[in-house]
């Protein structure tokens, strides 16, 4: 036997070994490690300790979602589920986005479409409410859909908007998320030349993130001719006749113009000193080709692009894969006041929490106040504008073998409602829509599937069954302070806790 002749040898060698066997239990967060490819469980007696250190918030379940989804994004008729699943019974938004029925019944709960949940007797949503309500008849109203990986590709966003247009008008798809092209809407294609560099937020370093407003900052270098840097190409019907240009921080006069198709538009020029400006261009009802031209004597920002028409609302989606949303606090505020107040923004919707999770602490006392400090920036730069909180969906793993909600999901889930109330945000409850816990792992078993076999992410279907019933708790709400003056005190809409 090893040092069998030397005992004081064999008692270091053991005492080496215990060393590393602490040490690997007090890294490895969920209490395993591999040894020649066989994973083992060891139990950690620094848990607890483990369990209060700084909160990664970014760069995990994000990290393997797969790159695109091919699912159709068209329900037919009707939709198969597994027999006694909590998605059993769910209804679709069908016949060019019209809602079926106001609620929806699942095993798990008697209503899982959830009102959307509002302290101080509806006010976190009277905001958006007035500016419906009071729009004059040319006015377009903007949403903007803040989210991780969750939503990107228009993901549930898409559900919402649809509804939303086919109740209060508008086109189009809004912002046009050149930072990535795995977020384009289907046949829509965009090609950056080299006079331009487009940072996403979650990759942008921090004076460029002070800028990342709409989720990417867009740089032009210098140049005293007019010149091609940013083509669009649709290869499928589009709905929207106008394009517009987010653009500012320059120390010069500058001006676009575009070219659709080989026709070629008027300049437009911008003059030095103006701050973010808004600069619209007419499309006509058919097109394949935008080619955008700009001449700028000194560095020049591109804040984003819009794709829309019609008066009514505007609902665009800005994803960012890996994000937890620890980012608002960090937007230069003087940046984002003037786009916020030039885009007519009277709705922000947040949904975040799925790169939080996996964390698994025994207490998030920290991303509750995180995003109670997220909230309370969007209110000092947008006061104008009212802020939604989605609730984070449930999450899988496996525990002991057993496959089974994170235990965190709802510690998760707390902290978001109660970081919603105290900065006066309202609340919607995405984790019990789906019907709590373990429910994403019958939308896994589900026929067609709802989500993905990483027990996180929603398929195609999924994220349109959940994409409709944020819909109708958004339209359900507007249409309950309907029933009230505005000038009276407000009706609470279902404030309830499932804590």
């Amino acid at each position: 036997m090893l040092f069998m002749n030397k005992p004081y040898q064999t008692l270091i060698f053991l005492l080496a070994v215990a060393v590393l066997y602490l040490s690997i239990s007090a890294i490895v967060p969920d209490d395993a490690f591999m040894v020649l490819g066989v994973k083992l469980r060891v139990p950690n007696p620094l848990g607890e300790l483990i369990k209060n250190k700084p909160e990664p918030l970014a760069n995990t379940i994000d990290s393997v979602m797969p790159a695109a989804y091919s699912e159709e994004q068209t329900f037919t008729d009707s939709t198969t589920v597994r027999t006694g699943s909590s998605v059993q019974g769910l209804e679709l938004v069908k016949n060019g986005g019209k809602v079926d029925s106001a609620y929806v019944k699942t095993a798990r709960s008697v209503d899982v479409t959830y009102s959307i949940e509002m302290p101080g007797n509806g006010k976190p949503f009277f905001g958006f409410f007035n500016a419906i309500k009071s729009k004059s008849e040319n006015e377009l109203i903007r949403v903007l859909h803040y989210g991780d990986s969750q939503i990107e590709g228009d993901r549930i966003t898409k559900e919402v908007r649809t509804v939303l247009q086919n109740e209060f008008g508008g086109q189009g798809f809004g912002l046009i998320p050149v930072w990535n092209a795995e977020y384009l809407p289907p046949g829509f294609r965009v090609h950056l030349t080299e006079q331009v560099k487009v940072s996403s937020l979650v990759k942008a370093i921090p004076s460029q993130k002070a800028q990342c407003v709409l989720g990417s900052i867009t740089e032009v270098v210098p140049a005293e001719s007019f010149r091609e840097v940013i083509t669009f190409t649709v290869t499928s019907k589009v709905n929207f006749k106008n394009l517009q240009v987010i653009s500012g921080g320059a120390d010069s006069s500058y001006a676009f113009k575009i070219i659709v198709d080989g026709i070629e538009s008027d300049d437009k020029r911008v003059e030095h000193g103006t701050g973010v400006n808004l600069i619209s261009f007419s499309l006509p009802n058919q097109f394949r080709k935008i080619s955008i031209l700009v001449k700028n004597p000194s560095p020049l920002k591109i804040y984003g692009f819009l794709a829309e028409s019609g008066s009514g609302l505007s609902v665009s989606n800005i994803a960012l894969r890996g994000s937890s949303g620890n980012f608002f606090n960090q937007f230069d505020p003087q940046v984002a006041s003037e786009i916020f107040r030039l885009l007519n923004v009277r709705l922000v919707i947040l949904q975040f929490g799925i790169n939080v999770v996996p964390s698994n602490l025994s207490s998030y006392a920290y991303y509750e106040r995180l995003m109670d400090q997220q909230v309370r920036s969007i209110r000092r730069f947008a006061p104008q504008a009212d802020v939604l909180v989605v609730g984070v969906s449930d999450m899988a793993t496996r525990i002991d073998g057993e496959l089974c909600s994170y235990p965190s999901v709802e510690l998760v889930l707390r902290a978001q409602r109660r970081a919603a109330y105290q900065s006066g945000a309202a609340f919607w409850d995405g984790y019990h829509v789906m019907g709590g816990r373990g429910s994403i792992i019958d939308w896994v078993n589900a026929t067609p599937p709802l989500a993905t076999k990483d027990y996180a992410h929603f398929t195609g279907y999924g994220a349109k069954r959940f994409g409709q019933k944020l819909a109708l708790a958004i339209t359900s709400a507007i249409n309950s302070l309907g029933k009230t003056s505005v000038d009276s005190n407000p009706v609470q809409i279902d404030s309830v806790s499932h804590e």
